[in-house]
């Protein structure tokens, strides 16, 4: 006992000396990652944000395409049959995609076709409103994407994608425009917002806003000063914690920014001796918990040979495992109730985009601080895990649960779980493949998630 105090007293010193040593260390080599996790963050939320503004262009490209409109648009006639006509086909766009409205412009008739009806017979040199109409054909841009800011606010303000209709040789006959409500982009960007902690904004050429959050920014605020003059893409650090991400988009001439509302770097300098903190309390629980699972008794062993440690994890390995138990025969106590697998999914993807080892020590760390006192954990291989729970079926499911929980709501990686009833009368193995297969179960059907008995 004295014998193992002193390593317990030695362990904690030590632990101790390095973290405050390497202070500076820590903060220096953990840069480089943090900028790398920020900027997968701003990739995918780039992704997510383009989604939904790509998808009425790719129904623009199809309307342009569409054989049915450039012959009608190539032999107009009648104007009460074609305004039916077109009123039929451009309200079955607009309720197949949900789009705020669908238009159609004639570049023979000048004719504004609509969903409802025919708007107008625009004026592109005498009507200022239409001017752009004639700057789009000679422009030679396939499409332009333009926020309308209604004078009525937000509920009536739209997002035009203006698409150029040509036939096969090049002839210009018109344009095609669906567009989408500014309330949609916003309540998209909002919910990216608020679950990443960031601030988005679009802006055209010149800085000026054409999506924000905040509506009154729209087409008011200018933030050249982020955007710069240069039309290219470039990522600054803010402080310790902060970032400015920015995108030119040369197909929209756009600017897409994503800037952090996190921490100052004040308060991350702090929060960094916070860590040190909370590591070295972690660690003192830890020893605490190994020397209360020797003395107690509960586990089948006190002592893991080398050969029966994870040397990455520190955790029990699978030949502790068979060296206990043999995975053919039964179990040889009564303490586990119930028996789970998991692994972290998509786990090649995760290990080229960050440092896999980090990984697992995370998924590994969480895992441990929910089974607290109740169970023992083991690294079968690779990215799979195997815990023994000293817990019912439902306790352990629930517990799971909110470890699935906690690990998808960092937005780096997720888990898929698979719990079973450990049955005494089945062989070890049956238990192990039955988990296993609720944990294969929940892969096939997307990853992130737990399934039992």
């Amino acid at each position: 006992m004295k014998k193992l105090t002193y390593i317990v007293a030695c362990v904690i010193l030590l632990s101790i000396l390095i973290l405050c040593g390497s202070f500076f260390l820590i903060t220096r080599s953990g840069e480089k990652r943090v900028q790398q996790v920020d900027k997968i963050l701003c990739e995918h939320i780039f992704d997510t944000a383009m989604k939904k503004l790509n998808e009425p262009i790719t129904v623009a490209r199809m309307m342009a395409s569409d054989g049915f409109l450039q012959d009608f648009l190539r032999n107009e006639g009648d104007l009460d049959s074609d305004e039916k006509t077109m009123k039929s086909y451009l309200a079955g766009i607009k309720n197949d995609f949900g789009y705020a409205q669908a238009t159609v412009i004639s570049a023979k008739t000048y004719r504004y076709y609509r969903d409802d009806a025919m708007h107008k017979i625009i004026n592109p040199i005498g009507d200022a409103h239409d001017i752009w109409f004639s700057q789009f054909k000679k422009g030679g841009k396939n499409f332009s994407v333009n926020v309308y800011r209604h004078k009525d606010g937000i509920d009536a303000s739209t997002v035009y994608v203006n698409y150029r209709i040509q036939d096969r040789n090049g002839n210009f006959l018109g344009v095609a425009s669906p567009s989408l409500s500014v309330k949609d982009i916003i309540g998209v960007l909002g919910w990216l917002e608020k679950k990443y902690k960031v601030k988005i904004n679009t802006t055209n050429s010149h800085g000026i806003v054409n999506f924000d959050t905040n509506f009154s920014e729209i087409m008011t605020a200018n933030l050249s000063q982020i955007t710069g003059s240069k039309r290219e893409n470039h990522f600054k650090k803010i402080g310790l914690s902060g970032f400015c991400s920015v995108r030119y988009l040369p197909d929209f001439d756009w600017y897409f920014i994503i800037r952090s509302t996190g921490k100052t770097e004040s308060n991350t300098k702090f929060g960094l001796f916070y860590l040190i903190a909370v590591l070295l309390f972690g660690i003192d629980l830890l020893v605490l918990f190994a020397i209360n699972k020797i003395f107690r008794g509960k586990k089948a062993v006190s002592i893991f040979s080398k050969q029966q440690l994870d040397y990455l994890t520190g955790l029990p390995n699978r030949n502790y495992f068979k060296d206990q138990f043999g995975e053919r025969g039964l179990f040889n106590t009564t303490i586990y109730k119930s028996l789970a697998v998991f692994d972290i999914d998509y786990f090649k993807e995760a290990n080229d985009n960050m440092n896999g080892d980090q990984a697992l020590l995370s998924v590994v760390n969480k895992m441990g601080a929910f089974l607290d006192n109740h169970g023992v954990m083991l690294r079968w291989g690779g990215d799979e895990f195997v815990v023994l729970f000293e817990l019912p079926l439902e306790n352990a499911y629930k517990l799971c649960r909110e470890f699935c929980k906690t690990i998808a709501g960092e937005g780096l990686i997720t888990v898929s779980i698979g719990v079973t009833a450990v049955n005494l009368s089945d062989t070890i193995k049956t238990n192990y493949h039955r988990a296993a297969r609720y944990c294969y179960m929940v892969k096939e059907l997307g990853g992130n998630g737990v399934k039992k008995d």
